[in-house]
Formats: C-alpha cells, sequence, structure tokens
C-alpha cells in the first residue's frame, strides 16, 4: 500500500540584508534605476558621513537583493555598450528599507586619529604633534571643498532637499573640525626649522631699548657731613 507523500519542508527565509545592502536601497528609492556601477558612484557621496562599499560590495549585494526579491534586475543596452544590469527597488524591498530606517539609531561611533594623537602628546616630540594637526587641517580643507561642490550639484531640487540638508550638516562639521584645529594649534610648539617670533620690546623713550639710569646729582661739599 503506497505511503502518503510527506509535506514539502518551507523553505528557509531569506537573510536580512547587511548595512550595505540597505543602503543599496535606500539609494534605489529615489525613483532611478541604476546599474551597479551608477550605484557605486553614488554610494560614494555616503562618505562625508557614512561608509562608501566597495565595488565589489556593491555587486555581491545587488546579488543577494535580487534573490531575495527586494530589488528587481533586468539587462538594458545603453548607447550601443554591451548588455547591461539595472536594478530598481521593488515593493518588498521599500518595506524592507522603511522598517530598517524606522529602529532608533545607535549613538556614532567617533574614532579620531588626530584626537589620539593630541591626548598622548607628551609622548611626541612637538614637531610630530604639530604635523599631525598640520594634516588634519589640510584634509579638513579638501571634505570642505568637496563637499561644497557636492552641496552646489543638488541645488533645490524638491528630490533632494533632505541629501542638501545632509550636506550642509557636514559642512558644518567640518568647519568645526577646522575650528578645533585652529583653537589647538598654540598648545604644541612650531614646526622644526620655523622662526621664533620675538618678544614684544618694553616700553621705553623714542627709539626703544632700556631707558638708561639717570645718574645721582652730587651734593656739594659745604653740604656734607
Amino acid at each position: 500500500m503506497p505511503t502518503a507523500a510527506s509535506p514539502a519542508s518551507p523553505s528557509p527565509p531569506a537573510p536580512a540584508p547587511t548595512q550595505t545592502g540597505y543602503t543599496l536601497l535606500g539609494l534605489l528609492s529615489f525613483g532611478r534605476e541604476l546599474s551597479g556601477y551608477e550605484l557605486k558612484q553614488w554610494a560614494d557621496n555616503l562618505r562625508f558621513f557614512w561608509s562608501a562599499p566597495a565595488m565589489s560590495q556593491v555587486y555581491r549585494e545587488l546579488e543577494r537583493l535580487a534573490a531575495s526579491g527586494l530589488v528587481v534586475q533586468r539587462s538594458v543596452v545603453r548607447e550601443g555598450t554591451r548588455a547591461t544590469k539595472v536594478y530598481r527597488l521593488s515593493s518588498a524591498g521599500e518595506q524592507a528599507v522603511r522598517a530598517w530606517l524606522a529602529t532608533p539609531p545607535g549613538p556614532p561611533v567617533l574614532r579620531h586619529p588626530v584626537a589620539l594623537r593630541v591626548f598622548f602628546g607628551h609622548l611626541l616630540d612637538p614637531g610630530q604633534l604639530r604635523a599631525a594637526i598640520e594634516a588634519h587641517r589640510a584634509w579638513c580643507d579638501d571634505m570642505l571643498a568637496q563637499l561644497g561642490e557636492v552641496r552646489s550639484e543638488l541645488g533645490d531640487d524638491a528630490l533632494w532637499r533632505n541629501a542638501a540638508l545632509v550636506a550642509e550638516w557636514g559642512l558644518d562639521y567640518y568647519r568645526g573640525e577646522r575650528a578645533a584645529v585652529d583653537g589647538i594649534e598654540h598648545a604644541v610648539g612650531p614646526l622644526p626649522g620655523a622662526p621664533e617670533v620675538p618678544d614684544e620690546p618694553s616700553a621705553g623713550p623714542a627709539g626703544g631699548g632700556r631707558p638708561e639710569p639717570v645718574p645721582e646729582a652730587e651734593v656739594p661739599s659745604e653740604l656734607a657731613g
């Protein structure tokens, strides 16, 4: 007598996306259909406040998201080039990234290599510490220039309003870092070989310098004794 076939066991649920995966879902939420290369370019702008994934991470995460049904992929030919995969956000993907963003955020983690060197500044020569501070100043200036260009490109389009707010937030942050550099640069010695600033001369008669002592008046011999 044949036995009844046992019901098939349900397939395990798809694993939740990684932080990089959620980030890619968020980038696709602006309504554009993007290739992996384009997503990498967009993700690079996250470097001002978040980690930007490597190209290999982007393609790996897109394959996982497509397998989980969180993005929809298709092949297109653009301007006579070879077929390229492009991706758009699915309704399930939008629900997933909305739920992820709705969870309470944890505090930001600050690991500041220059602040660490200032903290242990007694273990460095003044020139070494000053060089680290000056390098940080140059980095702040570079980040301000790069982020300023991004903010200009965002313009006043309502679609990018929140992105523009974060860009302005980032500009304030890097200005604050720049101000911190200015605030501590006088607490360390000058760079090796820098000319020393002479002390201010003391006040005196015209021509500067220390005034000559006034000789005592001679006492007449008739009054002495």
